[in-house]
């Protein structure tokens, strides 16, 4: 279980507590043997080894905005009774990260800050393609009002599953969020989510038709596995003539999704599970592949019964 956590030591006395400086991410913890505070939360790195327990003994508020992100932490080494830990006493967003995420279009364009327009967006690429914003005067981290016509779904755990829930307003932006269900916390969540992006954005008052993407770019379709739907994005950085074809396991072509030049910026296709004659295909693996000047990308789908 990865939320099972325990560190013990051997012996500790707390006149040798250190100031420690550490980055990864921030999680919070659903089982531990520690048995008490210490435990309550945990620093992972990427690559999944955890880094030490985290405690919150100086009562530091709205930690639930820092989970899950990729962090660095200021503390000092403490000794509870059966654990070690770092007691925070700083937390920042850090784009330290070693393996950032791929985002084809700067996340702050499609995002906003509904409460404070004059806040300062900063892109952040650990762990995700995120927006966050800060007070231009003293550099402080600012939480953001979601438009009126989003809720925010931001740091609301909806299972460790990977069912397509829809797409909701999370961290500033439209996103697509999965989990096991809508209900979190005894709390139904269903209409929050929307079916598609574009409602979301829509719904979120961005303006959006001025984004250009920086490369050539093929997302992966979502929801992956699908049925009877699934809608595919691709980013361009420039017109460019764009072929879209849909593959079954032996390489036979058995759709064209797009064959038309199409403008710069991001571009959505449906696929319903239909062949160039209309049929619906057997359930199975399907590839989708972007042909357009010099940039070919495949990705995998699969076609659910």
């Amino acid at each position: 279980m990865k939320n099972l956590v325990f560190i013990f030591v051997v012996a500790i006395n707390i006149s040798n507590a250190q100031d420690s400086s550490i980055v990864g991410y921030f999680r919070m913890t659903e089982v531990s043997f520690c048995m008490d505070e210490c435990s309550m939360y945990y620093l992972e790195d990427e690559f999944g080894t955890i880094v030490s327990n985290i405690s919150n003994q100086n009562n530091i508020q709205f930690l639930d905005r820092y989970l899950n992100r990729f962090v660095q932490i200021e503390g000092e080494s403490i000794q509870c009774v059966e654990c070690e830990a770092i007691n925070i006493t700083s937390i920042t967003f850090s784009q330290d990260c070693q393996v950032p995420v791929y985002c084809p279009i700067d996340p702050c364009l499609y995002s906003n800050c509904y409460s404070n327009n004059s806040a300062e967006c900063v892109a952040n690429y650990c762990g995700g393609c995120y927006s966050d914003y800060y007070n231009n005067i003293d550099g402080e981290l600012i939480y953001c009002e979601p438009p009126p016509g989003v809720v925010d779904l931001t740091g609301i755990d909806f299972g460790d599953c990977d069912m397509a829930l829809g797409v909701g307003w999370v961290n500033n932006r439209c996103q697509p969020i999965s989990g096991c269900g809508w209900v979190a916390d005894s709390i139904n969540y269903f209409d929050a989510f929307f079916t598609t992006e574009e409602e979301c954005l829509d719904a979120s008052m961005l303006d959006t038709e001025k984004t250009v993407p920086s490369k050539y770019y093929l997302e992966q379709n979502y929801p992956n596995p699908f049925n009877p739907t699934t809608k595919i994005v691709f980013f361009l950085p420039k017109e460019l003539f764009v072929d879209i074809r849909v593959y079954n396991m032996l390489g036979r072509i058995i759709n064209h999704l797009v064959y038309d030049v199409k403008n710069s910026g991001s571009h959505s296709i449906i696929w319903d599970g239909t062949n160039d004659q209309g049929k619906l295909v057997s359930p199975g693996i399907y590839f989708y592949r972007f042909y357009g000047s010099d940039f070919i990308q495949t990705r995998k789908m699969i076609l659910l019964n």
